[in-house]
């Protein structure tokens, strides 16, 4: 076989191979050893106990009120990215519906789902305590215009000897929501007694989770203050949930799109965090857990319950924005969102800016691929001669590349001219890789639609329209190389053949990027073959 057509069969395999290796793997994340009792040095707030470190971790809750059953009186806030229910049930935040992101019904998705009486244990901010938590709440004060930016809602409970209070901010124009946390002795004479029951509250709140994605799947994190990096802890991969972080300064969950999470703790209510198991298909809970307290006492804490966009993230806490994790290749795949979200404000459809993004990125290169191409061809003129050398000194190897050697020097040209062709795929398989993991992991894609029939540039194309015409276009591509080898033309119809089913189930914005590629790789060859023929 052709040393030439050889190269370039295993470079396309490798090239498949890894395409379709780095596609489908999962992303790789940060080590996430928790540490367990640890404490960074300098901390100017009390450091809990040994005994409150390594005491075991309470996932259950006993309510008061375990027989009663009511119903909940809900009430909405508005503002221009939310739709927020609020319940008497736990006082909870019972649903939130994100009003800008669409999924495949063209409704707003939502990552808060509402829960009956007999689902209590599942509520969104549910304050607990070790015995006789509380459910029934009652409304307090309904302010949706409570400040400019910020709309309010408080509720308030009373058990045994203790009032307990929990009044909700919500930002008008970012994903954060404030909530202040109070607990105050209800007897002002048994507070001054000293018969006050101590308690220990824990703050629980759910995963996000959205119906429509299969297999969504949550993930922990939190920061790590020694290294100043966000950590993931996945149960499915790190096995046990008996794990606690000590005073974590971000901890929450996420799935593919969203985020949950405390982003700020000012007043030191967490003494510990860790998770739990609850609900359909084992979806996680975090759980912030208080000191005990024997008096009045008020926490302020925030949280950010949004999606995973850049913007949005770093306006509430920069150092969330290490969540938009990609893998090995994140520093390309944040250039390449910076560029399509750049773009897409100007045309305002992704699949446009897809196409802008291949002809910016093909533009600079187009006097190396102009070169190179000229390179290949002429060295293509001298195969058959070439050819006839090996054929002449088939018998004699060493002769035969003497021979060979002295015919490059003669017409001034390298055998390395082989290689030159595969400079194109080199530039584009990073690429290609860095568009897809930010089409299938990035929420403003997700139900991006292009044209006609491509409503989802994040899913297959589902009529396969845009693989068949890619397939087409590399064909073409191959007619317009010249070559007098009948086998490498079949090989290189198998490849196409061969790619193009690969690509059938992948991303149609990525789908789509190829065949842009391929379309202003022809045009181009038009081009130079009318003012840069090689000589």
């Amino acid at each position: 076989m052709d040393k030439k057509l050889f190269l370039a069969l295993i470079f396309s395999s490798v090239t498949v191979i890894g395409l379709q290796y780095f596609l489908h793997r999962n992303d790789p994340v940060a080590n996430q050893a928790p540490v367990t009792g640890m404490v960074t040095p300098g901390q100017a707030f009390k450091v809990p106990s040994k005994e409150d470190i390594v005491k075991p971790l309470n996932r259950e809750i006993d309510f008061v009120d375990k027989k009663s059953v009511g119903s909940p009186v809900f009430t909405t806030i508005e503002t221009d990215l939310y739709k927020m229910d609020f319940s008497t049930f736990g006082g909870n935040l019972s649903s939130v519906e994100y009003k800008k992101i669409l999924g495949k019904q063209k409704t707003p998705l939502k990552t808060v789902y509402s829960k009956d009486f007999f689902q209590r244990t599942e509520g969104c901010f549910l304050l607990a305590l070790n015995e006789k938590t509380p459910y029934f709440y009652e409304l307090e004060e309904f302010n949706p215009d409570f400040l400019a930016d910020k709309a309010k809602i408080s509720y308030k409970a009373t058990v045994g000897s203790w009032l307990f209070r929990k009044t909700y901010l919500i930002s008008k124009t970012s994903y954060k929501i404030d909530l202040n946390l109070e607990v105050v002795p209800s007897s002002f004479n048994a507070a001054l007694s000293g018969v006050v029951e101590p308690i220990q509250p824990r703050l629980i709140f759910p995963a996000p989770f959205v119906n429509e994605l299969l297999g969504d799947v949550n993930n922990g994190f939190y920061y790590d203050s020694l290294t100043k990096a966000l950590k993931r802890y996945t149960p499915a991969r790190d096995g046990s949930i008996e794990n606690a972080w000590v005073m974590p300064e971000i901890f929450g969950t996420e799935d593919k799109y969203f985020v949950h999470a405390l982003v700020n703790d000012a007043d030191h209510f967490t003494q510990r965090a860790y998770y739990k198991k609850s609900g359909l298909g084992d979806n996680l809970f975090s759980i912030l857990e208080g000191p005990v307290v024997k008096e009045k006492t008020s926490w302020n804490l925030s949280f950010y319950f949004g999606p995973k966009d850049m913007k949005h993230l770093v306006a509430v806490d920069s150092k969330l924005e290490g969540l938009l994790d990609f893998g090995w290749l994140s520093w390309l795949c944040k250039l390449l969102l910076k560029f399509l979200s750049l773009i897409y404000g100007f045309v305002h459809n992704y699949g446009l800016a897809i196409i802008i993004v291949a002809f910016l990125i093909k533009l600079p290169l187009l006097p190396l691929t102009i070169k190179t191409q000229n390179m290949m061809e002429r060295y293509q003129k001298y195969q058959p001669q070439i050819s006839r050398i090996r054929e002449k000194f088939k018998g004699d190897m060493a002769r035969q590349q003497e021979e060979i050697v002295r015919f490059h020097k003669e017409h001034n040209i390298s055998p390395a001219t082989q290689l030159v062709g595969c400079l194109p795929l080199v530039i584009d398989m990073p690429i290609m890789i860095g568009l897809y993991k930010v089409l299938v992991n990035y929420t403003d894609l997700y139900q991006a639609p292009f044209f006609g029939w491509i409503i989802d540039l994040s899913s297959k194309d589902p009529f396969y329209i845009l693989p068949i015409l890619m397939g087409v276009s590399m064909i073409w591509q191959q007619q317009l190389t010249p070559t007098g080898d009948a086998k490498q033309k079949v090989i290189m119809w198998f490849m196409s053949i061969f790619v193009t089913v690969l690509f059938s189930n992948f991303a149609a914005g990525l789908v789509l990027y190829w065949l842009t590629k391929n379309l202003l790789a022809i045009a181009e060859t038009y081009f130079r073959k009318a003012f840069f023929r090689a000589s």
